[in-house]
Parts: structure tokens; C-alpha cells; sequence
């Protein structure tokens, strides 16, 4: 039998004094709660986001009333800035702040999330890629380098403009940086947040 969210749910015999009183539960609501126990994350259950500790708070935002349906997790996207619903890759970065993180970059126009390490450009004779930076804070907090490559097949001329966000922050100085892959090249940088230097600097 396959689980249904708006039908099954997980039953509970509640102790009230001496007497045992049934009672139901939305089941992602209850595993969520259970890792809470265990000690995996901080959790806030509210109708109202978090605004403290947001990159180390799991969100649960429960149905009305509660025992109704299941509630929605969300979790903090620091690039973006904002709460938003857990998807697998928001929930690798909230799990493995200093490991391992792959992005695939597939648009013309990408947005890199905050603690990826490796960020490739995945696309077919592309000839203009634009990638925007994550938070430079935010990057910084996650203890990790940054390293971009084009991996792209059918290159011929190919431009990346990378471009970092916030109020001064520079790559190396400079306000975009520009790398060029060829027939003979794929190009590729790795960079390394800097706060003291509001910059993105080459390690």
C-alpha cells in the first residue's frame, strides 16, 4: 500500500493523566519533528518564518489546523535570501556545509547557490553564459572554494561573464570576470570568498 498525504496519517495514543486518548498526526510533520529530537537540526513550527540562525533552522510551517494536513518545510536559500521550499539540493547544502556540493549550470543565465564547490557549465555549442555569485558571506560561512569549469560540448567560442552580488564586492578588483573556452580549451577559475577584502580572490 502506497502512502497517501491526504489520507493516511500516523496514529498516536496520547497519555492524559491515567487514561489513553487516539489521536492523529500528518506523518511529514512527525518525521520531521522526530530528527528535530534527535538532534539533526533546530526546527521552528510556526505560521511566521524564522529570522535568527536562518542557515541552521529547519522550517516547518504546519497546516491549519495542524492535525489537518501535512505542514511545508522550508529551508534557507542564501543566495536567493529567502526562505524556500526544501528540494534535494537546498537540503545538501543545509546538511554538508564544508563537503562536497555539484551544481550543474545549464542556462544561459545561472545563479550559483551559497556553499556549492564545483559549478560546471553543462550546455551545447553555447556561445554567451552569464553566472551570478552567490552571497559573499554566505559563501564564506560554508568554508568553501568555489571552482567554476566549462564542461560544455560543441564549443567553439564560448564567453562566461561571472558576475558577484552585494554592495562593492569585486572579483579580484574588478566588478565581472570574463573567461573564454575554445575548440582547443575549456576554460575554468577557482575562487575563494573573501570578506576582509569585500572580494572574490584566486586562492
Amino acid at each position: 500500500m502506497s502512502y497517501n498525504s491526504a489520507t493516511d496519517f500516523i496514529g498516536l495514543l496520547r497519555l492524559v493523566g491515567t487514561s489513553l486518548r487516539s489521536e492523529r498526526m500528518p506523518g511529514l510533520d512527525w518525521a520531521v519533528l522526530v530528527l528535530n529530537r534527535m538532534g539533526l537540526f533546530a526546527l521552528s513550527v510556526g505560521q511566521t518564518a524564522p529570522v535568527v540562525n536562518v542557515t541552521t533552522t529547519v522550517w516547518l510551517k504546519p497546516a491549519i489546523p495542524s492535525w489537518s494536513a501535512e505542514g511545508t518545510v522550508y529551508l534557507w536559500n542564501p543566495a536567493a535570501l529567502a526562505w524556500q521550499v526544501a528540494t534535494p539540493q537546498l537540503w545538501q547544502i543545509f546538511l554538508n556545509p564544508t563537503g562536497y556540493v555539484f551544481d550543474s549550470l545549464i542556462a544561459a543565465n545561472n545563479v550559483i547557490p551559497a556553499g556549492v564547490s564545483v559549478a560546471a557549465v553543462q550546455r551545447v555549442a553555447p556561445g554567451v553564459t552569464s553566472i551570478t555569485l552567490p552571497s559573499l558571506g554566505d559563501q564564506f560561512l560554508s568554508q568553501k572554494d568555489l571552482e567554476i569549469v566549462d564542461y560544455s560540448t560543441g564549443v567553439v567560442g564560448h564567453t562566461i561573464t561571472i558576475t558577484p552580488v552585494g554592495a562593492g564586492v569585486t572579483i579580484m578588483q574588478r566588478p565581472t570576470l570574463q573567461l573564454l573556452s575554445t575548440a582547443d580549451y575549456l576554460a575554468g577559475v577557482r575562487l575563494r570568498a573573501c570578506p576582509d577584502l569585500n572580494a572574490w580572490v584566486y586562492p
